[in-house]
């Protein structure tokens, strides 16, 4: 009987993957066909050929894994060996590089605008998601001596002093130079939209044209592409994917919500120099400005020639600085496109130090607790944080809705109640009289809205749109009050992380953790929020429908919390069916969100700050703190207390 429901399960697993993910992908592609406007390039066979490439990746796989692991292609039921062969020899995941590749490619053979630019790159954020945040836990548990070793031909080099082999320089090549070649063109092939804007100030005017200075602008092409064959070592390179990909992430990401362009002025002569910066711009284009690619490569390139050929040094810097200033006197690149460029390539150089210094702000927060006592009645310092939070998110709604502040109170109370509601039947106890949850206050804000469309003119995904706007700098500064709480904490961890000490704090009265390493999950849901906020603004400037946006906030939201639960390592968190039941709560998000986003709604409409909103926000900011931060220590009612005594 327990082999019969062992197949059935597996049956229904395959169903579930192969038949109704695909079904998913494709229903989605069509509801949101009419939201994205941005044309497919024209490269049919192209995709047709990515199709057929994913697809035999992705047999070839599962052959591997019947043949050599004795098992099938299901993560909840492993296979008997681990596979390092064929497929699995280029990449550790071959079954998802296929899915991805085919994904990408029908929807550029069957020339759908919303596959491409929206669906796949959606997919490819939930396989990471889902990679992260379940399949890598069943892999470590059942395999983890033959994953910790398995080697692929895509791998990042080791950290070691080995030389660097011409397969390594080649995989090098590609993993690095080819997904930003890939993505940078189709920032350029996007081009201008309506919200985009120029980055030129006076100063810019004041730079002379100086024709001839291409020379050194396009010598950089070459000399960033020569970069990995020149490394020495797997350590040197292994810096250098890591450095490219830091700047990478931060730059497209600056692309995505900053359409900053080059404002490019007419050319009078005609020389040989000036044809060769007609064609720099017609290959490269006005758009993908801020930062400036141009300038962080050519700061890589003076750091690794330098390194690795320190007898070129001066000539790599002159040459570097050369590059850099034939960004402004060819007109490619602004000042601040410059400045910007150089701040990336900083910001990924030391990058350590950089987010070690966040963790030990993240450290220093978590053991800051203080509290004042007025005889019965008690304030945590935490409950400010929630309260910063709530005043954040109460501008960002009535900067759309400025002229119906009541229903930005009710919103707001709506979601700290439900909050308070839920987590009280999930995790309230004699312990814990006044937790809050944050599935509880998207219940809360949901049923207040839907209330408010009811019983006003105000459409019901205009107020969605704005409470999913508002809960981003909500949650962001809520996680610092987590970390004074001690609530939505990590897992012990080997890596970079923060510790608790102070006594009142949960990982130390209900974990049993303190001065232990924990993961920052709390900073990490940090950074969630903020990459969430300003996307989901710059789509208020597209006019994008209401609807889409609400949809969004729930697709990411879901998605990283998906990822962070798998981290996280509070005792009273209830788990289903293996899992967490925040996780479930994350996949049901993504669900919600993906319907959302193909229903058609008006855009958002902005409106502004006056100063009668400042004031009903510093109003609300009072509110949160005592509904966050004040208590009655010595009370047993429930949510008198918000600690564990």
């Amino acid at each position: 009987m327990e082999k019969i429901n062992q197949q059935l399960q597996k049956v229904l697993y395959a169903c579930l993957f192969c038949i109704g993910v695909p079904l998913l992908l494709v229903f989605w592609t069509k509801q949101t066909n009419h939201i994205v406007h941005i044309p497919t390039p024209p490269l049919s066979y192209f995709g047709l050929l990515l199709t057929l490439v994913g697809g035999g990746l992705m047999l070839w796989a599962m052959l591997e894994l019947w043949r050599k692991g004795k098992g099938l292609p299901m993560n909840a039921f492993p296979p008997q060996n681990y596979v390092v062969s064929g497929a699995y020899a280029i990449f550790r995941h071959p079954i998802y590089v296929g899915a991805i590749l085919i994904s990408f490619g029908l929807s550029l053979y069957l020339d759908s605008s919303s596959g491409l630019w929206l669906i796949s790159p959606l997919f490819t954020l939930f396989i990471v998601a889902y990679v992260l945040g379940f399949e890598r836990k069943i892999i470590k548990r059942h395999f983890q001596n033959q994953s910790e070793n398995h080697r692929t031909f895509f791998d990042l080099p080791s950290d070691s002093l080995q030389s660097l082999h011409l397969k390594q320089k080649v995989s090098l090549l590609l993993t690095v130079f080819l997904p930003w070649l890939v993505i940078y063109e189709a920032f350029i092939y996007i081009g201008m939209t309506q919200d985009s804007f120029y980055t030129e100030i006076a100063l810019d005017h004041a730079i002379p044209f100086l024709d001839w200075t291409i020379l050194f602008y396009i010598a950089l092409y070459p000399l960033a592409f020569l970069l990995p064959f020149i490394l020495p070592t797997q350590e040197q390179a292994r810096h250098f994917a890591l450095q490219s990909y830091v700047g990478m992430a931060l730059i497209f990401y600056c692309y995505l919500v900053l359409p900053a362009a080059v404002n490019y002025q007419p050319i009078e002569n005609t020389t040989i120099f000036t044809q060769l910066i007609h064609l720099s711009r017609e290959t490269d284009g006005a758009t993908a400005a801020l930062p400036s690619f141009h300038v962080f490569w050519a700061l890589m390139v003076y750091r690794y020639y330098a390194l690795s050929l320190p007898r070129y040094r001066s000539l790599s810097c002159l040459l570097t600085v050369a590059i850099v200033i034939s960004c402004l006197t060819t007109k490619s690149h602004t000042i601040a496109d410059v400045l910007f460029g150089i701040i990336a390539y900083y910001l990924s150089r030391f990058r350590l130090p950089v987010y070690q210094s966040l963790l030990t702000l993240c450290e220093k927060i978590s053991n800051s607790w203080h509290e004042w006592r007025w005889g019965k009645v008690r304030l945590i310092n935490h409950g400010f944080y929630a309260a910063i939070g709530g005043f954040c998110g109460f501008l960002t709604m009535g900067y759309f809705l400025p002229d119906q502040i009541w229903i930005l109170y009710a919103i707001g109370v709506a979601g700290f109640v439900g909050a308070g509601l839920w987590a009280q039947w999930v995790e309230g106890s004699s312990m814990l009289l006044r937790p809050f949850g944050y599935y509880g206050s998207v219940l809360g804000v949901i049923f207040a809205v839907v209330l408010i469309a009811l019983f006003s003119a105000i459409n019901f995904w205009q107020l969605m749109a704005v409470a999913a706007l508002a809960a981003s700098p909500i949650q962001f500064w809520g996680r610092c009050r987590c970390l004074v709480q001690g609530c939505c904490h990590g897992k012990p961890t080997h890596i970079a992380g923060i510790r608790f000490f102070h006594p009142k704090s949960r990982v130390t009265k209900l974990a049993g953790w303190q001065g232990q390493n924990l993961y920052p999950t709390q900073f990490y849901s940090m950074l969630a929020n903020f990459f969430t906020f300003f996307l989901l603004w710059r789509l208020t400037g597209l006019d994008t429908s209401a609807a889409f946006i609400a949809g969004m906030y729930l697709i990411l939201n879901g998605t990283f919390r998906f990822i962070e639960e798998s981290l996280r390592g509070e005792p009273q968190t209830p788990h289903f069916i293996g899992m967490p039941v925040y996780q479930w709560l994350a996949l049901i998000s993504i669900l919600i969100g993906i319907a959302f986003t193909g229903i058609d709604s008006p855009p958002l409409i902005a409106g502004g700050l006056s100063p009668s909103l400042w004031l009903h926000a510093v109003i609300y900011f009072v509110i949160i703190l005592c509904a966050y931060g004040l208590d009655f220590p010595d009370s047993n009612a429930k949510f008198s207390r918000l600690t564990q005594e």
